[in-house]
């Protein structure tokens, strides 16, 4: 197959959330970037995810299905939903195979999660070539599954456990890619509203937000409203943009930004000293890129704790402070936040 020989180049498949969509989006720029113009790029996500909004910035072709995870757990109403899950996979994968015998790409491009499924399942079925994308250290299931067909597998992390892994590194976005943090300060905080004279610690929970990481930036807040050279930026995330602001007394001297999930997060990395946030790969890809300072939390909860391997990663290269959040009660982690600001 030649590049010249399919007017759609590349299907782009993944997405829910910002861990998925934002390493898509920053692969479709690096294929722009070789050349590629967008409109020869076409993406399939999820009618339910981020990409509904995020995508349509880009200028690339979308295509939206109803797509759905299996229960991981053992009880009948699991039971019941992955024979749901089932069902809805097979009408998605159909129409996702009609949509790439339309198309005729010459590679379908995962950047893993269930969302990718349809269109890898389908793209397998029509022989067309598949490249899987793992920028996590501890590759979820549908990313395992893809990486035993594809033809190449693109990784983060070596040694990886997924076959024919090549390091490539993780995907970052074009804007963050080519940022000086240090050149682009001054400008960034004055974008913010935010003083040159203020430690900035950036407080953010990813594209969904955490209700964990907004209670440590509450607690952070109302502990150190004595400090002048403090300014707390906190992205909440949608779900949590109109929760009560922290209680701040008239005479308090730390500064409290609560930001929208859509600022520009150029100019939130450029304008913070420390971010803290959870360990998802875009997150720690971004930071270790940029070279911002960071504390990772991450979430417990997360699919074979891949939080926690990704975090460790940049940890154990000095890169980060790494916390437990199941060994740490929010004042002890908004404590250790405020040491590494006064240690720098």
């Amino acid at each position: 197959m030649t590049v010249t020989s399919h007017p759609v180049f590349a299907v782009i498949t993944g997405g829910g959330t910002s861990g998925h969509v934002i390493p898509a989006l920053a692969v479709a720029e690096l294929l722009q970037d070789s050349g590629i113009e967008a409109n020869r790029l076409h993406f399939v996500g999820s009618n339910t995810g981020v990409e509904t909004t995020l995508v349509p910035q880009s200028g690339i072709a979308l295509t939206l299905l109803t797509v759905q995870g299996f229960s991981r757990g053992w009880s009948l109403t699991s039971l019941r939903q992955n024979i749901k899950t089932i069902s809805v996979l097979r009408t998605a994968t159909r129409l996702a195979e009609k949509l790439l015998l339309s198309l005729q790409p010459a590679v379908v491009i995962s950047v893993g999660g269930y969302v990718s499924v349809p269109a890898t399942r389908a793209a397998k079925k029509l022989n067309i070539p598949i490249v899987t994308v793992s920028y996590d250290r501890r590759p979820g299931l549908a990313t395992k599954m893809q990486a035993r067909i594809a033809s190449a597998v693109a990784v983060a992390y070596l040694p990886s456990s997924l076959n024919n892994a090549m390091l490539t590194g993780a995907p970052v976005r074009r804007a963050l890619r080519n940022l000086d943090v240090l050149a682009s300060r001054s400008q960034a905080r004055k974008n913010l509203s935010i003083p040159n004279d203020r430690n900035v610690v950036c407080i953010t929970g990813g594209s969904l937000g955490s209700a964990r990481l907004n209670s440590v930036a509450r607690v952070l807040v109302e502990k150190n409203q004595h400090r002048h050279d403090l300014c707390i930026i906190h992205l909440t995330g949608p779900r949590y943009i109109n929760d009560d602001l922290p209680t701040i007394a008239n005479d308090a001297k730390i500064l409290y930004r609560r930001l929208e999930s859509t600022v520009a997060m150029h100019d939130v990395y450029s304008a913070s000293d420390l971010v803290v946030a959870r360990a998802g790969a875009s997150t720690v890809a971004e930071v270790s890129t940029i070279g911002v300072a960071s504390v990772l939390v991450p979430w417990s909860g997360a699919a074979e704790d891949h939080q926690t391997a990704n975090a460790n990663w940049l940890g154990d290269l000095a890169g980060a402070v790494v916390l437990d959040e199941t060994k740490l009660s929010n004042l002890e982690i908004a404590a250790q936040v405020v040491a590494v600001v006064d240690n720098r």
